[in-house]
């Protein structure tokens, strides 16, 4: 018996990197709101996004996975590419994180964007 594996959900995929490409143009704003405001600690900080799914809930790996997709296709993504490339640019880093979510009805976490690595007072 010959088992197959899904692949990964390509329109799936291309909605989640079109949130990604979004997040390019925002990612310069937003760091220098919040280095401004001097909230959290001296020295630094981060920017959390949520990946959301078709109905803007977060996106959760269980739906991720559900669709024959994961998070090592989500960095893949030209969308996340382009992401990193932008912030590497900028001296800051970017990741994709799996946060826990709920355990019932089974264990679901979200995934989040997170943008750190600023310093207070440096150019972004």
């Amino acid at each position: 018996m010959m088992t197959t594996v899904a692949e990964p959900n390509a329109s799936f995929l291309h909605t989640v990197s079109n949130q990604l490409l979004e997040l390019v143009s925002r990612v310069e704003d937003d760091v220098a709101l919040y280095a401004d405001s001097r909230v959290g600690p001296t020295g630094g900080g981060f920017v959390i996004y949520y990946l959301t799914d078709e109905n803007g809930e977060p996106l959760k790996d269980v739906t991720v996975a559900d669709l024959g997709s994961s998070l090592a296709d989500i960095v893949e993504t030209r969308g996340f590419q382009q992401l990193q490339e932008h912030c590497e640019m900028r001296n800051l880093k970017v990741r994709i994180d799996e946060h826990f979510y709920a355990s019932d009805p089974r264990p679901t976490k979200i995934y989040r964007v997170i943008i750190d690595g600023w310093q207070m007072g440096s150019p972004i």
